[in-house]
Protein backbone atom coordinates (compact mmCIF):
# COMPACT_ATOMS: atom_id res chain seq x y z
CA UNK A 1 0.00 0.00 0.00
CA UNK A 2 2.80 2.40 0.91
CA UNK A 3 4.49 1.75 -2.45
CA UNK A 4 1.28 2.65 -4.35
CA UNK A 5 0.97 5.92 -2.41
CA UNK A 6 4.58 6.74 -3.23
CA UNK A 7 4.01 6.08 -6.94
CA UNK A 8 0.90 8.29 -6.91
CA UNK A 9 2.81 11.07 -5.13
CA UNK A 10 5.62 10.89 -7.67
CA UNK A 11 3.12 10.97 -10.53
CA UNK A 12 1.58 14.18 -9.16
CA UNK A 13 4.94 15.74 -8.27
CA UNK A 14 6.22 15.23 -11.82
CA UNK A 15 3.35 17.18 -13.35
CA UNK A 16 3.94 20.51 -15.02
CA UNK A 17 1.65 22.99 -16.74
CA UNK A 18 0.11 21.93 -20.02
CA UNK A 19 -2.35 24.08 -22.01
CA UNK A 20 -5.01 21.37 -21.58
CA UNK A 21 -5.01 22.00 -17.82
CA UNK A 22 -7.46 24.87 -18.41
CA UNK A 23 -10.05 22.32 -19.56
CA UNK A 24 -9.48 19.64 -16.91
CA UNK A 25 -11.41 19.39 -13.66
CA UNK A 26 -8.93 17.68 -11.33
CA UNK A 27 -7.38 19.65 -8.48
CA UNK A 28 -3.79 19.48 -9.76
CA UNK A 29 -4.73 20.72 -13.24
CA UNK A 30 -6.79 23.59 -11.85
CA UNK A 31 -3.90 24.57 -9.56
CA UNK A 32 -1.36 24.42 -12.37
CA UNK A 33 -3.58 26.47 -14.70
CA UNK A 34 -4.23 29.08 -12.00
CA UNK A 35 -0.54 29.37 -11.12
CA UNK A 36 0.41 29.61 -14.79
CA UNK A 37 -2.10 32.42 -15.28
CA UNK A 38 -0.75 34.34 -12.26
CA UNK A 39 2.86 33.97 -13.38
CA UNK A 40 1.98 34.95 -16.93
CA UNK A 41 0.09 38.05 -15.75
CA UNK A 42 2.97 39.09 -13.50
CA UNK A 43 5.53 38.55 -16.26
CA UNK A 44 3.50 40.56 -18.76
CA UNK A 45 2.96 43.38 -16.25
CA UNK A 46 6.67 43.77 -15.63
CA UNK A 47 7.63 43.35 -19.29
CA UNK A 48 5.24 46.05 -20.47
CA UNK A 49 6.80 48.70 -18.23
CA UNK A 50 8.86 51.25 -20.15
CA UNK A 51 12.61 50.92 -19.73
CA UNK A 52 14.26 53.25 -17.25
CA UNK A 53 15.40 56.49 -18.78
CA UNK A 54 19.11 57.15 -19.04
CA UNK A 55 18.49 60.89 -18.97
CA UNK A 56 19.60 62.71 -15.82
CA UNK A 57 16.77 63.03 -13.28
CA UNK A 58 14.92 66.32 -12.96
CA UNK A 59 16.36 68.32 -10.06
CA UNK A 60 13.93 68.61 -7.18
CA UNK A 61 13.67 71.17 -4.45
CA UNK A 62 15.15 70.41 -1.07
CA UNK A 63 13.31 67.82 0.99
CA UNK A 64 13.53 70.05 4.07
CA UNK A 65 10.20 71.06 5.56
CA UNK A 66 8.85 74.41 4.42
CA UNK A 67 7.60 76.98 6.88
Amino acid sequence: MENNENKESLKIANRYYQPGDYNRDDQVSVGLATTHEQVSDNYMATESAPPESRVAPIPRESTEERE
